[in-house]
């Protein structure tokens, strides 16, 4: 279980990076009304929060299901 806690801690702060990285270059000034640097900033950084807690979950589900279907057909021989 430590192994999945770690993998789990290292992928969240991985995936957030990269996704806060990757909504900068979104366009958003068209979005807001001028002068709201703070409201888009706090949008990229709970976007980017929100949907690295998605795919860092996808990513270690992944992970432990294709360990137990690995556990699953090493029983079956």
């Amino acid at each position: 279980m430590n192994v999945y806690a770690l993998t789990y801690i290292v992928l969240y702060i991985g995936i957030t990076g990269v996704v806060f990285n990757s909504l900068q270059a979104v366009r958003t000034e068209q979005w807001f009304k001028e002068n709201r640097t703070k409201e888009i900033q706090m949008l990229f950084i709970g976007l980017s929060m929100s949907l690295g807690y998605l795919i860092t979950n996808f990513l270690i589900d992944l992970i432990k299901y294709t360990n137990q279907i690995f556990i699953l057909f090493s029983c079956i021989n």
